[in-house]
C-alpha cells in the first residue's frame, strides 16, 4: 500500500465561503489518514481512515515533512481472512459487466457508484437475489 501526501489545488470559485485546501495523507485508496491545515500547517491525525469524495477536486503529489514522517510510522494491518467469499457477475442495463463480491455477508461492487456511495443497484440486486 502506498501512503502519499497530496496538496489540494481545487479552485472553489462557486463556494459561498472560503474552502481551505489542506495537504492530505492518503492510504492509496482515497482514504485520508491525516492532514496538514492550510492556515498554519498544523498536523491533524485521524482516529480512523476517512473516505474522501474527490469528484471535482484536484490534487498534486507533494513532499510534506510532518505527513511523510507520520506516514512512515504507520503500520497497516493486513485485512482479515474472509471465511465466506462469493463472486457474482452482473450485467447492467447499458451492457457493462460488473463484479459483485459477497465477503462474510458484506457486498461490494467494482462500479463507480459503489466507489462513491458505498452502495449501488448491482450489489443490491445480488443481495435481493441471495437473501
Amino acid at each position: 500500500m502506498s501512503i502519499s501526501a497530496y496538496k489540494e489545488i481545487t479552485v472553489w470559485d462557486k463556494a459561498e465561503f472560503k474552502v481551505p485546501n489542506h495537504t492530505y495523507l492518503f492510504d492509496g485508496k482515497s482514504n485520508i489518514l491525516a492532514y496538514a491545515k492550510e492556515s498554519n500547517d498544523e498536523l491533524v491525525i485521524l482516529h480512523k481512515p476517512l473516505p474522501l469524495d474527490n469528484r471535482r477536486r484536484k490534487f498534486i503529489k507533494v513532499k510534506h515533512k510532518a505527513l511523510d514522517a507520520y506516514g512512515a510510522t504507520i503500520v497497516l494491518a493486513p485485512p482479515p481472512v474472509a471465511n465466506n467469499i462469493n463472486i457474482f457477475m452482473v450485467k447492467s442495463d447499458s451492457g457493462k459487466e460488473y463484479t459483485v463480491e459477497k465477503i462474510d455477508n458484506k457486498y461490494s461492487c467494482n462500479c463507480i457508484g459503489f466507489a462513491y456511495r458505498g452502495k449501488c443497484k448491482h450489489s443490491e440486486q445480488v443481495r435481493n437475489e441471495n437473501e
